[in-house]
C-alpha cells in the first residue's frame, strides 16, 4: 500500500511541477522578444512529455495491478532472502519453468505475466516490464473477442 501512496505523492508533485513550468513557459511565449518566445515553445513541450510518461506509467501500474488480481497461476516458489528478495538460483529455477511454458503457450497472458515475475525476481526489470506490457496487451486482446 506504501508504494501507492509514493506514487500518489511523486505524481502530485510532478503535477504541480508541470503546471508551474507550464505557466512560466505561457509568460516566455508572451514576451516580446523572439528568443524568449522559442525558449516558451521549447519549455512547453517538456510538460507534454511528462505528462505524458507520467500517464502512461500509472497506466502501466493500474493495468499490471488488475493482472496480478486476476490471475490463476500458483504463485511463483522463490526462496527468499532476509530483505524479501529472492535468491538467484531459486529465480534461475522458476524462471526456466515458466520460460518453458511460455514457449509451449505464447498467447496466454498469465504465463507471461509469471515470466515478468521471473525477470524482477532475476534483476531484470527491463525484460520484466516488457514481459507484463506483453501480458497486457494478451490479456487485453483475449477480452475482446
Amino acid at each position: 500500500m506504501s508504494a501507492k501512496i509514493w506514487a500518489l505523492v511523486m505524481t502530485a508533485l510532478a503535477a504541480i511541477y508541470l503546471v508551474l513550468l507550464g505557466q512560466k513557459a505561457i509568460l516566455l511565449i508572451l514576451d516580446n522578444n523572439w528568443v524568449a518566445k522559442a525558449m516558451g515553445l521549447a519549455l512547453l513541450v517538456l510538460p507534454i512529455v511528462a505528462a505524458w510518461a507520467i500517464l502512461t506509467e500509472v497506466k502501466f501500474g493500474i493495468d499490471a495491478e488488475r493482472l496480478a488480481k486476476t490471475n490463476s497461476l500458483p504463485e511463483l516458489q522463490l526462496e527468499l532472502r532476509p530483505s524479501g528478495r529472492a535468491t538467484k538460483e531459486s529465480a534461475q529455477v522458476e524462471f526456466e519453468r515458466i520460460k518453458a511454458l511460455v514457449s509451449q503457450d505464447l498467447e496466454n497472458w498469465e504465463l507471461w505475466f509469471r515470466l515478468g515475475e521471473c525477470y524482477d525476481a532475476s534483476g531484470d526489470r527491463k525484460l520484466a516490464r516488457k514481459s507484463i506490457r506483453k501480458a497486457i496487451k494478451l490479456a487485453n486482446n483475449s477480452k475482446s473477442l
